[in-house]
């Protein structure tokens, strides 16, 4: 009888559940409170205040390290960083340890879309959903493939211009995504009706580190208070784009629907940073060095204060010799006097051959830099590879060399600036995000609520109807649900092996990397088939 009991009660978790209605998460990251507090009460966010007043609003508490990767992977997953597997900003999906929230509904029947969420490649093929993985994204593969044609909108993604951007295209960029990404979602909800869906604006974390002394120059002179950023201010102009742009994503939503609005951290000065992140322009130099990265089966991954190619794997024979390649171009690049400008490492990552191994002290330093990246970066180098070459610019020398020396790259003389240039940040991550939610069986809770991070999957979870399962670390806040829905549909949990789980069954894309081993790991993880 026992038994009988409890195979019951299971199959009653399981049971499909019934939504409040559709569940539509909209990330800001990087958005914070003190700037919402201030153009709230001045009346020049209409939308946030309207969401504030018929719902319940809270501080978020965010994760460990606060970089956005990590944050919105354990936002979606309702785990920990060291549950989940992301680390940092070399991340995909192929190194995640924890289904997310998205997966588990997809698994559960229901109709997922995401669009520029992070880490998010490569893109699942949730059936009947649609995805369109974020700035992280190692190509352009979305699912379904016609994802855009069938929305009836022109394709458009957030995106890097170059590996390299100047601070006019990121403004440029962040002015295009204001108008294009509200356009776009609001066009694949239309055509693809989720049941659950999310996307997240990039550009008030992009505009905050960049020009946050523009809009408080106060918290630069000692004299830091609450307050709206200074008008005329980037971003003031941009909050009040995402408010914009978030009124015409909830004007397409119904008094069932549940809006979430959800921050990644807060934004504060950093009035005591003078260094430069360099940000090369090495990949417009390949090709002059013969080097082609589809012939030579190589990635250049990123410029942004560090310079990181990946070399595919394969035969030690034709690869080694295109990582030394590598390794010489960038040791290349030398002031007129031969000072190189760039730290060059090579960082193996297959076995390599008798008679090729590396001095016992080469081994010793390479563990090092592991150790190195991945504690204070979140760099694992997981993916496959043949090996990894690192090069970062000597921050003292190009400052004294300035933008107009010129410099030698291999047997050409360029100007410093055009092989790279200094960001400056002014802006910091506070740990504080922002987290609004109205809608459905939500009910009106007066003055600022405190949530985790942790929390929100399992309030997803629940506003879509389904059982929490139990290797979710945070809580649902039952106390911001109507009490009759609660009575009405009581909070169901299953255990986590029991819990739905995404599967990929119909042809998935395959993304357009160029080495068989990552194509093999993806068709393994059930990514492609």
């Amino acid at each position: 009888m026992a038994r009988f009991v409890a195979a019951w009660a299971l199959v009653v978790a399981l049971a499909p559940g019934v939504a409040a209605g559709r569940v539509v998460l909209v990330g800001v990251d990087g958005a914070s409170w003190r700037v919402i507090d201030g153009l709230v009460a001045e009346g020049a966010l209409p939308t946030f205040a309207a969401l504030a007043e018929r719902g319940v609003e809270a501080e978020l508490e965010t994760v460990e390290p606060v970089v956005s990767p990590v944050v919105w992977t354990s936002l979606a997953t309702g785990r920990t960083p060291e549950n989940h597997g992301v680390s940092g900003f070399l991340a995909s999906r192929l190194g995640m340890t924890a289904p997310t929230v998205f997966d588990r509904l997809a698994g559960a029947g229901l109709r997922v879309g995401l669009f520029e969420y992070l880490v998010s490649w490569p893109p699942p093929s949730f059936p009947g959903g649609f995805v369109a993985p974020g700035w992280m994204r190692r190509d352009a593969t979305v699912w379904p493939q016609d994802l855009f044609e069938r929305a009836g909108v022109a394709p458009w993604r957030f995106d890097h211009p170059r590996p390299a951007f100047s601070r006019a295209e990121n403004v440029a960029g962040i002015r295009q995504e204001l108008v294009r990404k509200p356009e776009a979602f609001r066009a694949l909800l239309r055509t693809f009706e989720p049941d659950v869906a999310a996307t997240i604006f990039y550009g008030v974390d992009r505009a905050s580190h960049r020009f946050w002394r523009d809009a408080y120059p106060e918290d630069f002179n000692g004299d830091s208070k609450p307050g709206p950023p200074r008008p005329g201010s980037f971003v003031r102009e941009v909050m009040s784009g995402v408010d914009r742009g978030l009124a015409a994503i909830v004007s397409d939503l119904g008094p069932d629907d549940v809006v979430l609005v959800a921050s990644d951290h807060g934004f504060q000065a950093d009035p005591d940073r003078d260094d430069a992140i360099w940000v090369g322009r090495t990949a417009d130099r390949l090709a002059a060095a013969d080097l082609v990265p589809k012939r030579d089966s190589f990635t250049l991954i990123r410029e942004w204060g560090v310079v990181l190619v990946r070399v595919h794997p394969g035969p030690f024979s034709e690869r080694e010799p295109v990582t030394e390649k590598l390794r010489r171009f960038y040791e290349s690049m030398k002031t007129a006097e031969g000072e190189r400008l760039l730290n060059v490492r090579v960082l193996d990552a297959a076995p390599r051959p008798e008679g090729a191994e590396r001095p016992w002290t080469n081994r010793l330093f390479q563990t090092g830099l592991r150790w190195f990246a991945r504690t204070f970066f979140g760099a694992r180098f997981e993916e496959p590879a043949h090996a990894w070459v690192i090069a970062r610019f000597h921050d003292e020398l190009m400052q004294r060399l300035g933008p107009d020396a010129r410099v030698k790259v291999g047997g050409s003389t360029i100007r410093a600036g055009d092989l790279a240039f200094a960001e400056r940040f002014d802006g910091t991550h506070h740990e504080t995000a922002v987290f609004l939610a109205a809608g459905g069986p939500l009910r009106a809770v007066a003055g600022r609520q405190q949530l985790s991070v942790l929390d929100v999957a399992p309030l997803i979870t629940y506003l879509a109807g389904q059982p929490l399962a139990d290797d979710l670390e945070g809580r649902l806040p039952e106390a911001w649900l109507q009490p009759e829905y609660l009575a009405a549909h009581p909070v169901r949990r299953v255990p986590a092996a029991e819990a739905p789980r995404f599967v990929a069954d119909e042809e998935g894309p395959v993304p357009t990397v160029d080495d068989a081993t990552m194509v093999e790991r993806l068709r393994a993880l059930g990514y492609v088939r």
